[in-house]
């Protein structure tokens, strides 16, 4: 019956996004551990066509229906591109979709990147968040993950960015790192809230296959963390930051009252958004779509008159669909409120997934209180098992 139901011809109804990912995939130095579509080397003048390219996809595929209210820069480094660049791509978003008075525009930044900008510029052009990369504050870890900043570039990039009015502010850091102990990671977690900022992103190293590091630790020659090891950082993350005032709204992402990212929670609730630049991927409730990958056919693709430039287009079906919703709302502490899936999908997601919710709560990997499924802390350590009982 399940399976039946699950096959059954369904509809969706296609969503113009409020929200909207610009990819730059831009690095002065790619980083061991990434598996993003990132990349060294490219010159100046292959940065400006990619402006141009971006801003021709933006003006082509952009629909002026409704205003964004969140605008994210993610990449690679957008602070790879100068300043005029930067504001030139958010000048076509606001021409051609348009952005919300009260939008949230986050920009990506390496600290040593922080310099070469004119940040008043940019904040008067709508920048009003700034993500940074930070990672550790260990000098030692910094140099053995590739990273080309010292921590006291952090501090004063942090400095800098505050002083030009933007506030809003979250930096990345990782644990599960080479050599990392649990003492360095306790002083990287004060030395971040020191800085007194708003938001933390606070992840574990995940090794891909296609990756520097990956092949580094096959040959024995890169140290990680146990598991249990690793397992003791997040709980020691989960505790010091609560210490701190934050609040926990995602597995992997803290904040103070009031200053979660907006364009996070679009994709834990599944939720459409635009995805503009190379491999940038975007979601309007029916297809999601992931464009040409390599800057250079993006480019070329684009300036060429190709309006499209998708390289996948996936379009889920029932099934998948509703995993997805299940699985990404998970990650967030309220969890998954199962009768507002119901009525998105039209079945009784109770009903239909009732072995696997049982599964679930017998494994302590969850708990269903009345309307909501939401991860124990024990599911919070296995994450991943809790999510997969959903994909089938």
């Amino acid at each position: 019956m399940k399976s039946e139901l699950l096959r059954r011809d369904w509809q969706p109804t296609r969503i113009t996004p409020e929200a909207a990912y610009v990819h730059i995939p831009f690095c002065a130095k790619k980083c061991g551990y990434c598996d993003f579509n990132a990349y060294s080397g490219y010159k100046d003048g292959t940065k400006q066509r990619y402006v141009d390219a971006i801003s021709h996809e933006i003006a082509v595929r952009g629909s002026r229906s409704v205003p964004l209210k969140s605008v994210f820069f993610g990449g690679g480094t957008p602070t790879q591109l100068p300043t005029a660049a930067l504001v030139r791509i958010l000048d076509t978003l606001r021409e051609t979709v348009g952005i919300a008075p009260d939008a949230e525009v986050t920009l990506e930044a390496n600290p040593n990147d922080v310099t070469f900008h004119d940040w008043n510029a940019l904040s008067a052009a709508g920048v009003n968040r700034v993500s940074f990369g930070v990672q550790s504050f260990n000098p030692d870890v910094l140099r053995m993950i590739d990273r080309t900043h010292a921590p006291e570039d952090a501090s004063a990039a942090i400095e800098t960015v505050r002083s030009a009015g933007i506030t809003n502010l979250s930096i990345d850091l990782m644990f599960g790192l080479p050599r990392q102990t649990l003492a360095d990671w306790r002083r990287t977690l004060h030395h971040a809230f020191t800085l007194d900022i708003p938001h933390l992103s606070i992840y574990g190293l995940i090794l891909e296959e296609n990756t520097p590091f990956w092949g580094r630790l096959q040959r024995g020659r890169m140290v990680l963390p146990g598991d249990v090891a690793q397992a003791g950082m997040l709980e020691l993350a989960m505790e010091l930051s609560d210490d701190a005032g934050y609040e926990r709204y995602e597995l992997s992402n803290y904040a103070k009252h009031g200053l979660e990212s907006r364009h996070n929670q679009v994709y834990w609730r599944n939720d459409a958004y635009w995805g503009f630049g190379a491999g940038a991927v975007g979601y309007d409730n029916v297809d999601r779509t992931t464009n040409v990958m390599r800057p250079s056919r993006y480019i070329d693709a684009m300036l060429s008159g190709n309006p499209v430039g998708f390289e996948i287009t996936e379009t889920p079906d029932l099934s998948g669909s509703i995993g997805e919703t299940l699985m990404l709302g998970l990650r967030l502490p309220e969890g998954v409120c199962l009768s507002a899936v119901s009525a998105r999908y039209g079945l009784d997601i109770r009903e239909l997934f009732a072995d696997e919710l049982k599964t679930g709560k017998q494994a302590g990997l969850f708990d269903v209180v009345d309307d909501q499924v939401r991860l124990t802390q024990h599911g919070t350590l296995f994450a991943n098992d809790a999510m997969l009982l959903f994909i089938s």
